[in-house]
């Protein structure tokens, strides 16, 4: 391979080298009696934000691009434009999930290890322009998480989250390797770049059952794909899983993977474009679905945080039926979604934290153990906190997609790519269900001023979000990101343009 060629992986290259390192060296550490066999959670979360600090730069200053093994990794500006957004995503995460860490006191040094090893195989997903190599990667990147989901071990709902994370990836990834047979049987390759030459080539009547093969493969890949960012109804193993793994890891599954996956969706979609007509249905059905089926699922929850997870589901529908128009202007509004989702994520999770964080402090004054968060535990927040109050209005008024928050804009971009394909009857349909979503985030509203006063109990007082407890740099990060809401919508501009660069990256336009 060219030397010029390896220079253009040289992040992951230094990516993977640095994860060994940490390894072998707090592996060490731990165990030296005259350190008396140390705790070194906070050495090793400064640590993980070092290195991928680190990989930013790399990855900023990368000019080369190049393709590794007969185009098996493809290194194009638009993945680079990419995994500086998700380094960015997953630095701000990373906060967060360092806070839900602390409060589950999970105290084993490789729980951020193996959370850099799923980053990196998402990392690789981004270049990835095969179907073997996508499935070795994706199962790299799922056995972290099933770890990641039955890290708490003293639990039992932990425990039980990842067998089901398990069986039911064990289950999918055989109906993606089933699917890459069907249509190495029927066309010989598996690389994108000689499949998207060989169907874009007509088939003739006498060869029409190998089409009929093909489809079904395509199929069943992309149903795999669907099953991977929890769009219904291949959405069944989300809601326990998310529900019954650690808070950490929840933060994790909700934010990290899903710019990755979409992109490696776009590539694939880009690739079966002979024969999308086909599998477009699907993605309309599954992302109308998903924008239903997580509306109306959300409206009944009374926890918070399967509340946000239903929530995400309708989320991820609103990307699916953007990708459905495999157009240009789908695939940016795509990544315009993804970008005030993360923001989003991050901020809603955040909340989630510190709202534990006020439970937890609170059970430790009344020597009650720590439980689930209700709706209820949000009453009377404005008259303990009036910033924090405020922080949900721009929250949740955001994802309810009302303006002046970039939401809105997110919204509106996508059904500009529904109108603009020519669906405008499913553009009518997610307008109508996205207007009855806004009853569940304004219900939050009303919870968080309006709740009356005897909801609440002496042990649900809140405290404050802004004290000693809690690092300055976890209220920059809230403040950036609701900034953020509101900039984006009166200059989205930057954003359009950059999303505009990433996908005219990844089609080499």
């Amino acid at each position: 391979m060219d030397a010029s060629v390896l220079k253009s992986f040289l992040p992951e290259i230094f990516f993977s080298i640095s994860i060994f390192l940490q390894l072998v060296f707090n592996a060490r550490l731990i165990n030296r009696l005259e350190f008396n066999f140390p705790i070194i959670d906070k050495e090793i979360f400064v640590q993980t934000l070092f290195i991928l600090g680190c990989l930013f730069f790399l990855y900023w200053n990368l000019k080369i691009e190049g393709f590794f093994s007969s185009f098996l990794f493809l290194n194009d500006s638009g993945s680079r434009y990419v995994k500086l957004i998700m380094i960015v995503s997953s630095m701000l995460a990373l906060s967060t999930i360092w806070k839900a860490y602390q409060l589950q006191n999970l105290n084993f040094f490789e729980y951020f290890i193996i959370l850099l090893l799923s980053f990196f195989s998402l990392l690789l997903l981004v270049n990835v322009y095969d179907l073997v190599a996508a499935y070795l990667i994706i199962e790299m990147q799922a056995l972290a998480f099933y770890i990641l989901a039955s890290y708490q071990r003293g639990s039992a709902f932990s425990t039980e989250a990842g067998l089901k994370y398990f069986v039911s990836g064990s289950f999918i990834s055989g109906i993606y390797l089933f699917g890459c047979s069907l249509i190495y049987g029927s066309l010989g390759t598996l690389n994108f770049t000689h499949l998207s030459v060989l169907l874009s080539i007509p088939f003739d009547d006498k060869f029409a059952f190998i089409e009929g093969f093909a489809l079904v493969g395509i199929f069943f890949v992309t149903i795999t794909l669907l099953f991977k960012v929890s769009a219904a109804p291949f959405h069944f193993w989300s809601p326990d899983v998310y529900e019954g793994s650690p808070l950490s890891s929840t933060i994790a599954f909700s934010i990290l993977p899903k710019i990755a996956l979409f992109t490696f969706l776009i590539r694939w979609v880009s690739v079966i474009s002979g024969l999308f007509s086909s599998v477009q249905i699907l993605l309309l059905a599954s992302g109308l679905f998903s924008v239903f089926l997580g509306t109306f699922f959300a409206i009944k929850q009374r926890r918070v945080k399967k509340l946000v997870i239903y929530s995400s589901i309708a989320q991820v529908g609103f990307l699916v039926i953007a990708l459905a128009t495999n157009s240009l202007e789908g695939f940016i509004s795509i990544y315009y979604f993804l970008v005030i989702y993360i923001i989003t994520s991050v901020l809603v999770w955040s909340n989630i934290v510190y709202l534990y964080n006020s439970q937890k402090i609170n059970n430790r004054i009344y020597s009650k153990p720590l439980s689930s968060l209700f709706l209820s535990n949000l009453a009377n927040l404005f008259k303990s906190d009036k910033l924090w109050a405020l922080s949900f209005v721009i929250i949740f008024f955001s994802v309810a997609g009302i303006p002046p928050l970039s939401g809105f804009l997110a919204k509106v971009f996508v059904l500009l790519s529904l109108v603009f394909s020519g669906y405008k009857i499913a553009a009518v349909i997610l307008v109508l269900i996205s207007a009855i979503s806004v009853f569940y985030y304004v219900r939050v509203i009303k919870v968080v001023f309006f709740e009356p006063e005897g909801v609440k109990t002496q042990n649900q007082r809140f405290h404050t979000l802004f004290n000693k407890d809690f690092f300055d740099l976890d209220c920059m990060i809230m403040g950036v990101c609701l900034f953020s809401l509101i900039f984006f919508f009166f200059y989205p501009s930057l954003l359009i343009l950059t999303s505009q660069n990433i996908v005219l990256g990844l089609f080499n336009v």
